[in-house]
């Protein structure tokens, strides 16, 4: 548990290292060159060349550059080459809802591949903007549409961060029956942990109509359900008898042909006990019946099962 929240930690940490400020500086170096680029073509000039007036030479390394190398088209598409005001090595910005980078990879390889820098950066990083997401992964056929792998240093193979009361991570299973979300443990790590905050809950279950909220199995002889600590249920309490009577009647309680009422008293009267718990399933409700009339008020607990 240590280790988990200590990686959450980091993991804010580096959320809220993040910002658009790289994004911004780059746009405006992007501008700057865009508009050299368009005014020598409307000039009808030479094509453009580097920032100080040295051809791109193909099938060698051209180096000495001391600003970005940009090419545009007269829609509004700009690719940027090493430009040292922003530091950034490839920069594309397209127009209308094309791609700003696109790569494909052939055979096995990757379509776009990033590295992090060896202080701690990301090696992909994604900014949605309006209300867009900041990474989409497709995946094909079998294929995944996002993996991710951690480091050998107890790291997360992926993290979620939501703001506000967004989720830190969704997952929506296929139509065919798929899981939302699969968490699969290898030794003896638990496949999924949760850990809520203050009143939240770690782990929550919520079914339609005729669902399962959430579903305990264990084929292998092993324990479907452990619990440590206190367990509430909705489906029990406590109902009084009143002196004199010896029935006591609970309603509003869905039951079905299959639910199972318990009771038992919860104080000791002699020669009083539980005779039977009867359901009603059209009335929504279920009464208990006590061996004899009681002489002062009585507390009876109940619980139902299915």
């Amino acid at each position: 548990m240590t280790a988990n929240t200590t990686s959450a930690g980091n993991g804010d940490n580096r959320a809220a290292g993040r910002d658009r400020r790289p994004r911004r500086e780059l746009l405006a170096g992007a501008a700057a060159i865009l508009g050299v680029v368009t005014g020598e073509t409307l000039s009808g000039g030479a094509p453009a060349q580097a920032t100080q007036g040295s051809a791109v030479v193909l099938g060698q390394d051209n180096t000495g550059a001391t600003a970005g190398t940009g090419i545009s088209d007269t829609s509004g598409d700009l690719a940027v080459l090493a430009n040292p005001a922003t530091h950034v090595g490839v920069f594309g910005q397209a127009s209308g809802n094309g791609s700003g980078v696109n790569g494909a990879g052939a055979g096995s390889g990757s379509g776009v591949l990033g590295s992090g820098g060896d202080s701690g950066g990301a090696g992909v990083t994604g900014f949605g903007g309006g209300n867009g997401t900041g990474v989409i992964g497709n995946g094909d056929g079998s294929g995944s549409g996002v993996v991710g792998n951690s480091g050998a240093g107890d790291a997360h193979g992926v993290e979620g961060f939501g703001s506000g009361t967004g989720s830190g991570v969704v997952g929506r299973g296929g139509a065919g029956g798929g899981a939302g979300m699969v968490g699969s443990a290898l030794g003896n790590g638990s496949g999924v942990v949760g850990i809520g905050a203050g009143s939240g809950a770690g782990v929550e279950g919520i079914s339609g109509a005729a669902g399962i909220g959430v579903l305990a199995e264990s084929s292998a002889g092993g324990t479907a359900l452990k619990a440590t600590g206190r367990v509430v249920f909705s489906r029990s309490g406590v109902l009084t008898v009143a002196a004199g009577k010896s029935t006591i009647t609970k309603t509003g309680v869905a039951l079905t042909k299959a639910s199972l009422v318990l009771a038992t008293l919860q104080q000791d009267v002699p020669g009083v006990w539980v005779r039977c718990a009867v359901p009603n399933v059209t009335a929504k409700s279920f009464t208990v019946h006590l061996s004899k009339a009681v002489s002062a008020t009585t507390k009876v607990a109940w619980f139902v099962l299915n």
